[in-house]
């Protein structure tokens, strides 16, 4: 069974995910390069570096989190697929998990809200170089928000190839 299209928007964003990971990865890589030529050929005192390369890896993180997300690559076991005699039961079970995860995920976006208001209210900065905490700390609700809306679409995928697959249509094994 094929996969229902995804609409245009999440193309787009798909696209402005890899640009972010892409450039989240490169200042990580630059500034570690800095920081070593630095600290172990110039024999010069780092002042500030670490902060600097914070941002970027938190923002790696956490979009790397939404780009698997968006891909539905993120590790799962299956285990109870195993049992499943009938493709329709598949999609099932994979609506099931999809639905905990929205909910899940929702929960964790309410909590990620809090947090971005609570980071607002403070307008704590970096200690070196004072820089705003809140550019690493907004990427919590973004990165929440974001794969919520990636598992609400792997849910309404995942019902309409429940909907759409007859009833009888056997497992297909690995090798047939």
């Amino acid at each position: 069974m094929e996969v229902p299209k995804r609409p245009k928007p999440f193309s787009m964003l798909d696209k402005v995910l890899d640009w972010i990971n892409v450039f989240s990865l490169l200042s990580v890589a630059v500034l570690m390069f800095v920081q070593v030529i630095l600290r172990y050929v110039l024999k010069m005192p780092l002042m500030g570096i670490e902060e600097l390369c914070y941002f970027p890896t938190v923002w790696l993180y956490l979009f790397a989190a939404v780009k698997a997300s968006s891909e539905r690559g993120q590790l799962v076991a299956r285990v109870l697929e195993i049992f499943c005699k009938r493709q329709r039961s598949i999609f099932l079970l994979r609506g099931i998990a999809a639905f905990a995860s929205s909910a899940i995920l929702l929960w964790l976006t309410w909590w990620g809200y809090d947090y971005l208001k609570y980071a607002l209210r403070l307008q704590k900065e970096t200690a070196s170089l004072y820089l705003p905490w809140i550019y690493a700390e907004a990427a919590v609700f973004v990165s929440m928000f974001l794969m919520t809306l990636y598992t609400l679409l792997e849910l309404r995928d995942m019902i309409t190839l429940y909907r759409t697959t007859p009833a009888s249509l056997p497992v297909e094994k690995e090798g047939d």
